[in-house]
């Protein structure tokens, strides 16, 4: 018998769901691959911008997309499965009107700078 499963938290640490006729049965765990730190990764590619960036946020986990707030550089940089806009604040707070930008930021989850965040939500 061959199961592809995803582990699950399970208390403090972390399992593999299998069907109850296996209870009792010896079972071989192989990882196919290990999970992302999706905030370390997002900081090693932006790490050469920090120096300009004022706030980044994750748009979408799936695909993994992610937006940098610069003071003026415009860049996309895609790597892997990462997908990372960086876009002015002038640029975003231009275009905060368009519906789809406006609900991706409502939705967004904060890596750096909570506070303008904040800000654009209210816009």
């Amino acid at each position: 018998m061959d199961f592809i499963r995803k582990a699950v938290k399970l208390g403090n640490s972390a399992g593999v769901i299998l069907p109850k006729k296996l209870l009792g049965a010896d079972v071989k765990v192989i990882v196919i691959s290990r999970p992302i730190n999706i905030r370390k990764v997002i900081l090693k590619i932006l790490s050469p911008y920090f120096k300009d960036i004022s706030g980044i946020y994750i748009l979408n986990k799936k695909p993994l997309e992610v937006l940098a707030i610069t003071s003026d550089i415009k860049e996309i940089i895609e790597e892997g499965k990462v997908k990372i806009s960086l876009v002015p604040l002038q640029v975003i707070k231009k275009d905060i009107s368009n519906p789809l930008l406006r609900q991706k930021i409502l939705n967004s989850e904060v890596i750096l700078n909570k506070t303008l965040l904040s800000e654009l939500r209210r816009s």
